[in-house]
């Protein structure tokens, strides 16, 4: 018994001894694994907003297919991979913070998605000529929104957003960026939102109606040849006016978008070959308007608007002989009437040929520009006066080149206004007396440029023109005969003195030959180098059927009166 007694006394000391050992071990190991949990879990914060700082910018791209969420986490959507969009910036990162909010929406990300966007990453945006319908949408449930007629986003608790445009079957919207469309059905709501600026928004859009486009018009006024179309729609276009296709068309009249201003259609009643030709270079689209278009147009030379009768919808006639000015006026909106041809048969032009100016209360400007054909600032400006008070019209190089052809038709008080060299009073390094003058009256004007002689960068305004006077043949009485250096130079070197002059003017569409003298190669080489027209003396108006490379122009001389002046134009 009493062995037993002593066994279980050791068994207690020695329990009690292992407790003494065991709890001090478990202690420390509790204290180690604590610390090490710590240290562990700073490690994996740091690493974790060390991850989301790499993957975080003001501009991300999603890099998979990905989940939306809300702001307490929850998956409310998905979107697919490749779009980009703007995140909020995020001022402090926290192993929290792993779902990053997108700039202006209430949906987030996940940090591991994304990644920095770059230019060739980005998407094309929302079309830019669209503006909001003033109309909001609002679904209930699900929805899903297509681009292309792919399924791009798909979102649980439906959407608010603005409607862009839309038509008997779809919404087009605009969100994160971009052009979506959703499928329309009962439960979604349109709702006016007052708040959507009008301004800006088109009033109208003008529809041009060419009856037929044909190479071969045989003398029909409602047929068009193709580079006539084009020359009508690249003015247009210089005007800042832009072209919206059939589709976009009919949804405006019908009401079912709005257009920024300044918007043009272009029907036909015949698509073929040119007009497909036309769309393709010009990034247009004349079409064709069909009765299951559910309108149809009316010649009544006025716009179109939504508030048009849909059987009766306002659109403008071009004709053979409508000149290129009403084109303008077309696009613009006004009520243009058809007179018939208001040009003569024998239509003349003016062309004018200044070479310096001087401004006369400047001292020491009648010293330095006293050659016979150096005007005085304000006789020049009396021209513009003149001009602008008996309505003519100033033209382009282009335009005066595209009516020698045939392709446009101009007014009969027009003039074409060139000045030769570049020399003194033309540039705004020498003198500057030419340029604003043209700028304060909107007149255009040409310049034929010695290219090799004065820098071009001096001559540049929306209403001047530069084209080739040679690169460096501007020499008189070179030759024997006391011909200019053109005209007694070779083949060879005229044709590589104006190569020299292209590659700095960059313009082929007119020559002016130096002190008006040419031969039979001089005439080759502007030919085979593409020039349209080129430009002599004569002292007699231009015709269309001058022969293209030797206008003549009425030479200006310093003495000139204003009588006189109008006795060349009018």
């Amino acid at each position: 018994m009493e062995e037993v007694k002593e066994k279980k006394k050791r068994k207690r000391k020695v329990h009690v001894k292992n407790k003494k050992v065991v709890i001090p071990l478990v202690l420390f190991l509790l204290i180690v694994l604590t610390v090490g949990c710590f240290f562990g879990y700073k490690e994996l914060e740091k690493n974790t907003i060390r991850s989301i700082k790499k993957h975080y910018a003001s501009h991300i791209v999603l890099t998979r297919n990905t989940k939306l969420y809300n702001k307490n986490k929850k998956v409310i959507g998905s979107i697919k991979k490749g779009y980009s969009f703007d995140l909020e910036k995020v001022t402090s990162f926290s192993i929290k913070n792993t779902h990053l909010k997108m700039k202006d929406y209430d949906y987030y990300v996940y940090y591991k998605d994304i990644k920095k966007a770059t230019k060739q990453e980005e998407k094309e945006k929302a079309d830019s000529y669209y503006l909001p319908l003033g109309k909001d949408l609002e679904t209930s449930g699900e929805v899903v929104l297509y681009d292309q007629g792919k399924k791009a986003i798909q979102l649980k608790d439906g959407i608010k957003v603005p409607i862009l445009r839309m038509d008997d079957k779809n919404y087009v919207t605009s969100f994160l960026g971009y052009t979506f469309t959703i499928k329309r059905n009962k439960k979604m709501k349109e709702i006016d939102n007052k708040e959507v600026s009008t301004e800006g928004r088109a009033s109208h859009v003008s529809a041009i109606y060419y009856d037929k486009i044909l190479d071969d018009c045989g003398g029909d006024d409602t047929c068009l040849r193709p580079a006539s179309v084009r020359a009508h729609i690249n003015r247009i276009k210089r005007e800042g006016y832009y072209f919206i296709t059939k589709e976009d068309f009919v949804n405006y009249v019908k009401g079912y978008i709005n257009l920024k201003d300044k918007a043009v259609f272009i029907a036909t009643g015949n698509e073929n070959d040119a007009t497909k030709k036309i769309n393709e270079d010009l990034k247009v689209s004349i079409s064709k308007i069909e009765d299951a278009d559910g309108i149809k147009l009316v010649v009544s030379n006025k716009t179109a608007t939504s508030s048009d009768d849909k059987d009766k919808v306002n659109c403008y006639q071009a004709k053979s002989y409508t000149i290129i000015d009403k084109y303008l006026a077309m696009a613009h909106g006004d009520e243009v009437s058809d007179n018939g041809k208001e040009t003569s048969d024998n239509q003349a032009i003016a062309v004018l040929n200044y070479h310096f100016f001087f401004d006369q209360t400047i001292p020491g400007e009648s010293a330095v520009c006293n050659e016979s054909i150096c005007l005085e600032r304000e006789k020049l400006k009396s021209h513009l006066q003149w001009l602008q008070d008996n309505g003519y019209k100033t033209l382009t190089i282009q335009e005066y080149a595209d009516w020698m052809d045939g392709i446009i038709e101009i007014p009969d008080k027009s003039v074409l206004l060139t000045i030769d060299d570049g020399a003194h009073g033309t540039g705004k390094h020498n003198g500057n007396v030419l340029i604003p003058l043209l700028e304060e009256y909107k007149m255009h004007a040409t310049l034929f440029l010695i290219a090799g002689w004065w820098d071009i960068e001096n001559y540049q305004s929306p209403y001047l023109d530069i084209q080739s006077h040679s690169y460096n043949l501007h020499y008189e009485a070179t030759c024997p005969d006391g011909r200019g250096k053109v005209a007694c130079s070779d083949y060879a070197t005229v044709k590589s003195d104006l190569q020299q002059s292209l590659d700095v003017i960059k313009d082929n569409t007119s020559f002016c030959f130096p002190f008006y003298s040419y031969d039979n190669e001089s005439l080759q080489a502007i030919k085979e180098l593409g020039f349209r027209v080129s430009f002599v003396g004569g002292s007699v108006k231009s015709r269309r059927t001058n022969d293209h490379y030797l206008i003549p122009r009425y030479p200006i001389m310093y003495d000139i009166t204003l009588d006189e002046f109008i006795g060349m134009v009018s």
